[in-house]
């Protein structure tokens, strides 16, 4: 091959190469981090969707422990009290052991189409990530600026190999069921108006919860139910689901009833001994059967 050939072939093959779409990163998956202990939650309505955020104010800042490797995404919106058009002019900073991690001086103004229990103005949202290194971390978020601002907390990984799961026992439902999909056989247990499944959870760790209406000959079309989480008495959060019957799910030993397609939530849970109460809110006369699970716990070296 000639020198000139050649060097048209490597213009050629430069120009491909550079017309080529860069290879997109791996997606993150953001969780959101439903409860602090300590602190109450607030709802607020974004696109008609509700998100649960927390109460941030100068006196009393937020305290979130996560595992890193991660990072923690912070959306923060501050409440506004003044006249129509006012402004809001803040700065969150994100603390570990009095030492500066991260600050963002954020201003914004009143955004329409949302909504805060509590709150009767609240401002267009603000972004700030705080990289988390290997290890468990307790970081504190410091508002000020503003007299209060209501903060939403997202953990995310980076993506890996599949994550290995524990399937968790209740310590009380009303029933067992298993669904068979395929060659699968997973065991659910029902929540029943009155009759909730109850988890013992030891954290800090992730509680994911896969769920299923239960349909009944009566019942056609999309149907709709809700589920309450709870410890002590005490709301953790309101999951709300929309939901069809499933095409290929069947209830072994249930009968006259049809699993829904599976739904699916999570929820972060701090250190300790948790007793998690998974009630069923509606439909008054409904069931639903539910499958929990803790990410395998991994077991380093001892001394």
């Amino acid at each position: 091959m000639t020198a000139p050939r050649r060097a048209l072939l490597g213009a050629l093959a430069t120009l491909v190469a550079l017309s080529l779409p860069a290879r997109a990163p791996a997606a993150r998956h953001w969780e959101s981090i439903e409860s602090l202990p300590g602190h109450r939650t607030v709802t607020v309505t974004v696109k008609k969707k509700p998100r649960t955020y927390f109460h941030l104010t100068p006196q009393a800042p937020l305290t979130v422990t996560i595992a890193g490797p991660a990072r923690l995404r912070v959306i923060s919106r501050a409440v506004i009290s003044g006249p129509p058009g006012a402004m809001a002019a803040y700065e969150i900073v994100a603390l570990e052991g009095g030492k500066t991690l991260l600050s963002s001086h954020e201003q914004a103004g009143a955004i329409r189409g949302v909504r805060a229990t509590g709150a009767a103005v609240v401002a267009a949202g603000r972004h700030m990530i705080v990289p988390v290194p290997d290890g468990t971390h307790t970081i504190q978020l410091a508002l000020s600026g503003t007299p209060e601002a209501l903060v939403r907390l997202q953990r995310s990984v980076a993506p890996s190999a599949p994550e290995a799961w524990v399937s968790l026992t209740p310590v009380r439902a009303a029933r067992s069921v298993t669904v068979v999909e395929g060659e699968k056989s997973i065991a659910y247990y029902s929540a029943l108006p009155g009759q909730p499944v109850v988890l013992r959870v030891v954290g800090p760790c992730t509680l994911d919860c896969i769920t299923r209406l239960d349909y009944d000959p009566t019942m056609r079309g999309q149907q709709a139910y809700r589920l309450r989480v709870a410890e002590r008495g005490r709301t953790l959060r309101n999951v709300d689901f929309r939901t069809t019957k499933s095409g290929a799910a069947t209830y072994a030993g249930l009968d006259n009833r049809v699993p829904s397609k599976l739904d699916r939530f999570s929820l972060t849970v701090g250190g300790g001994l948790h007793e998690i109460e998974l009630h069923l809110a509606r439909p008054a006369n409904g069931s639903v059967e539910i499958h929990a699970r803790i990410p395998q716990p991994s077991v380093g070296n001892t001394e």
